[in-house]
């Protein structure tokens, strides 16, 4: 170690062919040793390889599971996936095919993918192991005078110690000492003031550190009566005996710079999230404003759009549901006779059953496929059990609206209303679509209030009751479905005779005049 005191034009001087030592190659050419064998193995965790030189010597290196050995000892770790254990795959694999001279090139000519200390650690081994020769090392120069800067330019010239920077980078001590690739031993008794910079050796205090120790890439070993006065800063080092005291404690430089770039990453999603919510809502705002400005003449005109549109949607669904239901007489009518036979004669009933069939339609659509799952044989029953079932309570649904439905349009056909003079009971479609603008009448007449808003509280409560209506409507054509099972059983003797109904309503004698209005009506179409 050789100290350096001199006025400030030499100690310039000295730092410009530093610096010029420090930009020239590290190894220099010469004869590279013989490799008798070799031995390369990979997986999918790691990849290693093992080499026998001629002078029964051997080199070992191993990139397994994240942490790089070197004849067997840990010299760091690292992130799978990384440059580092990408580079060292592609390295393996090409040396498979090589023997002897050829490998000790492609060995020695590989080069650290990055300035990471584990990556240096690996390429310097295989240098050595190879009997390359090293450049004279910087770590023989003690800086007095100004030297935590000075350390700091020095070594930030050489990337695989940059993380120098943050532990010197509040340091106020003027006298640093830095040791690269070499042990410091303070011995017993021995007393040493300043910094301690010690890179990839390790620094044994036996005596008394009256300041900081760095360390990188080495290690520690602090012995019985050992005492560091100040701050020991550790990065990818490790401490091999902790006896002494360390007044000033010891800090873990990389897990703090990763908490450091953790917090920074969140800190960055934070304000790239806010500023893409602070872009939708500036979007958001425009296109209100846009709408605003531009369609504002539309605004004594919207009461009348959403009325016309909610009548014409009304009229859309009953002709809809209305050509459904006329597939449903077509193809089964007397289904249908028997639902709204039912549930003209017992609405009631008909409504207890269907309100409970209702709240049953989950459990029992449940129930039946785990019974069908739990038996090995209804598994494939199951299968069709999940879909079908609700299929068919929908079916079972819009068959009692329908049949529903025709019995309000034969009670329309029956009243004095004048609107209803259409409806003719002798056509069962007649009467189907008669129920159907009868049973949706609440609500196209609350589209049509709608159009004027000081009316908007009449509109709401026409919503509202015609709501009621057309679910007790729904609940009695459900029931009467489930009674019926569907149409196949008559819960009452007799068939509905619309004609007979209508003649009674007439003051008629059934098959006479009823009868004549039929021909003639039979005549029209």
């Amino acid at each position: 170690m050789v100290a350096m005191h001199m006025p400030d034009s030499l100690r310039k001087a000295a730092l410009c062919l530093l610096m010029a030592a420090l930009a020239l190659p590290v190894g220099i050419d010469a004869q590279l040793r013989s490799i008798v064998t070799k031995s390369v193995s990979a997986s999918s965790s790691g990849s290693s390889i093992e080499l026998h030189f001629d002078d029964q010597t051997t080199l070992s290196i191993a990139l397994d599971d994240g942490v790089a050995f070197i004849d067997g000892e840990s010299a760091g770790s690292f992130e799978r996936g990384d440059e580092l254990d990408q580079a060292w795959r592609d390295l393996l694999v090409e040396a498979m095919s090589l023997e002897n001279g050829e490998l000790a090139e492609v060995l020695e000519a590989w080069e650290a993918p990055s300035s990471d200390v584990v990556a240096m650690r690996v390429d310097q081994a295989l240098e050595r192991a190879l009997g390359v020769e090293q450049s004279e090392s910087v770590s023989d120069a003690v800086v007095q005078s100004d030297a935590t800067s000075l350390a700091r330019f020095l070594l930030q010239s050489l990337g695989r110690l940059g993380v120098l920077d943050e532990a010197l980078a509040d340091l106020e001590d003027e006298d640093v000492q830095v040791h690269v690739d070499e042990d410091v031993t303070i011995e017993d008794g021995e007393s040493v003031e300043g910094t301690l910079v010690v890179i990839e050796g390790t620094l044994r205090v036996e005596g008394t550190l009256d300041g900081d120790a760095v360390l990188v890439g080495g290690a520690l070993d602090l012995r019985d009566g050992g005492l560091v006065r100040g701050q020991v800063r550790m990065a990818d080092s490790r401490v091999l005996r902790s006896s002494g005291e360390v007044r000033g404690g010891i800090v873990d430089l990389l897990e703090d710079m990763r908490e450091s770039e953790s917090e920074l990453r969140t800190e960055l999603r934070n304000e790239i999230r806010d500023e893409v919510r602070e872009d939708l809502r500036r979007e958001l705002r425009d296109v209100a404003r846009f709408e605003s400005d531009d369609f504002s003449i539309m605004t004594p005109f919207r009461p009348v759009i959403r009325g016309v549109g909610g009548v014409v949607e009304k009229l859309v669904a009953v002709f809809l549901l209305g050509l459904l239901g006329a597939g449903f007489i077509a193809f089964a009518g007397q289904n249908v006779d028997a639902i709204s036979e039912t549930a003209r004669r017992s609405p009631g009933r008909a409504a207890a059953v269907g309100f409970a069939g209702s709240f049953l339609l989950v459990p029992v659509w449940l129930l039946g496929a785990l019974a069908l799952i739990v038996s090995i044989v209804g598994i494939p029953v199951a299968i069709a059990w999940l879909p079908l079932f609700p299929i068919a309570a929908m079916l079972a649904a819009l068959l009692g609206i329908v049949a529903v439905a025709r019995n309000t349009g034969e009670w329309l056909a029956d009243s004095t209303l004048p609107w209803t003079g259409w409806i003719r009971k002798s056509n069962q479609v007649f009467t189907l679509f008669g129920g159907l603008l009868g049973l949706a009448g609440l609500f196209i007449a609350g589209h049509v209030i709608s159009i004027i808003p000081v009316l908007g509280i009449f509109s709401a409560l026409l919503f509202g009751v015609g709501t009621i209506l057309l679910v007790i409507a729904a609940q009695i054509g459900f029931g009467a479905v489930l009674l019926t099972r569907a149409g196949r059983r008559r819960e009452y003797a007799g068939r509905h005779d619309p004609d007979a109904a209508w003649a009674a309503a007439m003051d008629m004698k059934p098959g006479e005049d009823a009868a004549a209005d039929t021909n003639d009506n039979r005549g029209e179409g």
